[in-house]
C-alpha cells in the first residue's frame, strides 16, 4: 500500500448518515442497531471461520451505502427487516472480494433462517454496488495496520507479536463504534498503532531509539502530524473502548507523539468524535429481533 493507496480514501468517505435522519419512524434504524448488527456479522464471521477483517469491510460498506442519496438506502434506514437484509447482504459482498472460497446467496439466506430469500439478497446486491457505483474496495484499517507494521525494525522482538495483536483488536473494535464512521480509515489505523506501541513495557527489548524512529518512519510514509488534535482523540476513544471490552488498561508508557499538543483542540476534536447521532431510540425498541 503506498501514500497514493490512502490518499484515495477521500472516495471511500462516509457521511454521518444518523446525524442527517431527522424525521424517523418506528422502525427506523439507530446507533444501537447499528453495532447489534455488527456484532451478529462478526459472530457469522467467526461461525463461518472467515476473516475477522470480513466483518469490518462488510460494516465499511454498510456505512457507506446507507451514506449515499439512493432511494434504497433512504428504505433501508427506515425499515429493521430491511436493515438486516442489508447487512447480510453487505457480508456476502465482502466475502466475495475477500475470501478464498465463495460464499453463496443461499447460504446467506439459510444464515437468516429463511427471513430473507435467494431473491431479496441478490437484488439488494445489485442496489448497493449500484448506489456505490462499484467501489467496494476501500483499504481496510485492518490491512494498513498490517502495512504500517511492515515497518516494525527487527528489534521489536517479542513485543512485536503484541503490537499486532493490541492494534487488530482496537480495529475491531472501532468496526461497531458509530463515532469511527465518518472518520480516514488511515486515520484510525495510525491510531490505533501509536496506542499499541505506546502499551509496550519499558523493560520490553525494544530500544527507545528503535522505537522513536519507528514512529518516524510512519509520519514519513503517511505524510501525517502525529501531534494532531483528531488523532490523539481517536487514540483517546480507542483506548477507552479497549478497557471496556478487555478489563484491561493499555497503559502508555511510551508516548510517541502529543508532547506539545493543545489540550484546548484535543478536547474540541474529542468531542466531535464522541457526538451521537441526533436521535436514538428508546431502549425498548432497539432489539433487532434477529438472533443467528
Amino acid at each position: 500500500m503506498s501514500k497514493p493507496a490512502t490518499s484515495s480514501e477521500n472516495e471511500y468517505l462516509c457521511n454521518d448518515y444518523l446525524v442527517s435522519k431527522k424525521e424517523r419512524g418506528d422502525g427506523s434504524i439507530d446507533e444501537t442497531c447499528r453495532r447489534r448488527m455488527c456484532e451478529w456479522i462478526f459472530h457469522v464471521v467467526d461461525s463461518t471461520k472467515l476473516r475477522r477483517d470480513t466483518a469490518g469491510q462488510a460494516m465499511s460498506i454498510l456505512d457507506r451505502f446507507l451514506g449515499t442519496s439512493s432511494r434504497r438506502a433512504w428504505e433501508v434506514m427506515r425499515s429493521r427487516r430491511e436493515f438486516q437484509l442489508c447487512s447480510m447482504t453487505t457480508l456476502y459482498i465482502a466475502a466475495k472480494m475477500g475470501e478464498p472460497y465463495l460464499m453463496d446467496a443461499k447460504t446467506m439466506s439459510r444464515l437468516s433462517r429463511g427471513m430473507h430469500t435467494i431473491e431479496e439478497i441478490t437484488q439488494m446486491e445489485i442496489d448497493i454496488l449500484c448506489s456505490l457505483r462499484w467501489k467496494v474496495n476501500c483499504p481496510s484499517p485492518c490491512q494498513i495496520v498490517n502495512h504500517v507494521l511492515e515497518l516494525l525494525p527487527a528489534s521489536a522482538g517479542p513485543a512485536a507479536e503484541r503490537i499486532y495483536s493490541h492494534s487488530h483488536f482496537q480495529i475491531e473494535l472501532s468496526a461497531g463504534d458509530y463515532a469511527f464512521v465518518s472518520l480516514h480509515r488511515s486515520t484510525i489505523a495510525i491510531a490505533a498503532v501509536l496506542n499499541s506501541l505506546g502499551g509496550v513495557e519499558p523493560d520490553d527489548d525494544f530500544p527507545l531509539r528503535d522505537r522513536t524512529l519507528f514512529v518516524q518512519s510512519i509520519a514519513h510514509e503517511f505524510n501525517l502530524n502525529l501531534e494532531s488534535p483528531l488523532l490523539e482523540a481517536v487514540r483517546e476513544r480507542l483506548l477507552e473502548s479497549f478497557e471496556q471490552s478487555s478489563g484491561y488498561q493499555l497503559k502508555q508508557t511510551f508516548l510517541p507523539c502529543g508532547s506539545n499538543r493543545s489540550e484546548g483542540k484535543v478536547d474540541c476534536c474529542r468531542k466531535s468524535v464522541e457526538k451521537s447521532p441526533g436521535c436514538v431510540a428508546k431502549e425498548a425498541a432497539l432489539s433487532l429481533g434477529f438472533e443467528v
